[in-house]
């Protein structure tokens, strides 16, 4: 029996450059095709807020991630760097203060938790005063509505001078966890660049002795091959700024001494990575940016055989994004093996909104076998 996925649906209104879109139905394992710029990037960003419930973390990192920052003044007059929260918004106009700013709502049917964002000044919170400005004014702050339940993020503090960067978001409310505030789903994302050796230390220390590990060293070994022996990740002796730096190492069964994962080239890395995030999100939700990447396209059709796998077998949900028509053909070929649901979308422009243009399994074996362009 197939199970039912995390996400049915999904609804988007007013995102960053995405004004409505509406994509009726997710699969267990969804990819997303389409020209540069269309949005499939922010249709990724826009399920990982929805999955982290507003987390603010999740938000400001959003933002960071592109460089969204805005110059301010702290209450002694101090510069510091905010993030922009208003670029998550489509089209805010910032000049024209008498204009409602838009809200941004994330929703998948039938799942109860909607969830709104909206920008509010500190006037309209009860405060008598913002402690941050940008030329002159109150920065906006941030309303998160999840269901019936509201929180409030106010920024109090930003990057000053040459401090490592760093900044607070403090809500308004006390209560870190609201009654009745939903859980957030267990999710992963993993971008088009290759993740630091921080990042992927962080998901083998989810899966490290266990049943996991052994499932990643085994799909290292399609991409490598029966030299693999093991992986690790290790701590050099060496300290960086009172930190460990660690790193991961492969043994391989030909030589004595295990060798760094970045011998063994960006599909290794790549394969790697998106098999841990697999791992460690499993009854969750794992985001896939540019799933290409790195991936050699004669590997393609055996990178989304392990997906579908994976996904039936851990109970995780993929969306993942492409450029690739090798992604698309290895998609549809696993697709068509698979019991579990696989759904291609080509987003397209429909005016200043989007559409999902969906493609089902025989669609996208005529589409393969005929090379017609779904990207």
């Amino acid at each position: 029996m197939v199970s039912p996925v995390h996400l049915p649906s999904l609804t988007l209104e007013n995102f960053r450059g995405i004004r409505s879109l509406e994509i009726p139905e997710l699969g267990r394992v969804t990819l997303l095709a389409g020209e540069n710029g269309i949005g499939k990037t922010t249709v990724l960003e826009a399920i990982r807020v929805f999955a982290s419930r507003g987390e603010k973390r999740s938000l400001t990192n959003l933002v960071e991630s592109r460089g969204e920052l805005l110059l301010g003044f702290d209450e002694n007059g101090d510069e510091v760097l905010l993030p922009d929260f208003a670029s998550l918004f489509h089209e805010i106009d910032r000049e024209n203060k008498r204009t409602k700013p838009p809200v941004i709502g994330i929703s998948a049917k039938p799942a109860p938790h909607n969830l709104s964002l909206r920008l509010f000044s500190a006037a309209e919170s009860g405060k008598q005063r913002s402690t941050v400005y940008a030329e002159d004014a109150p920065i906006k702050h941030l309303r998160v509505t999840v269901g019936k339940r509201r929180r409030e993020y106010e920024i109090d503090n930003g990057y000053t001078g040459f401090r490592r960067l760093r900044h607070r978001l403090r809500q308004v409310r006390r209560d870190q966890n609201p009654e009745g505030w939903p859980v957030p789903i267990t999710h992963e994302s993993l971008g088009p660049d290759l993740l630091h050796n921080f990042d992927i230390a962080r998901l083998w220390d989810s899966v490290a002795l266990t049943d996991a590990a052994e499932f990643v060293t085994s799909a290292l070994r399609l991409v490598v091959g029966e030299e693999v022996d093991g992986v690790a990740v290790i701590s050099d002796s060496s300290q960086i700024y009172g930190a460990s730096k660690r790193r991961v190492i492969v043994k391989l069964k030909s030589v004595s001494v295990p060798v760094p994962l970045e011998r063994l080239g960006t599909g290794a890395h790549r394969f790697l990575e998106i098999t841990l995030a697999l791992a460690k999100c499993r009854g969750g939700v794992l985001l896939i940016d540019e799933v290409e990447n790195g991936i050699h396209y004669l590997i393609q059709p055996t990178l989304w055989k392990l997906i579908f796998k994976a996904a039936s077998e851990g109970d995780v949900q993929v969306i993942a994004a492409t450029h690739s028509w090798d992604c698309v053909t290895g998609f549809a070929e696993a697709a068509a093996e698979s019991p579990e649901f696989g759904i291609l979308y080509r987003l397209e422009k429909s005016g200043d909104s989007r559409r999902a243009v969906r493609y089902s399994e025989d669609d996208l074996d005529v589409a393969a076998q005929q090379r017609i362009e779904v990207r």
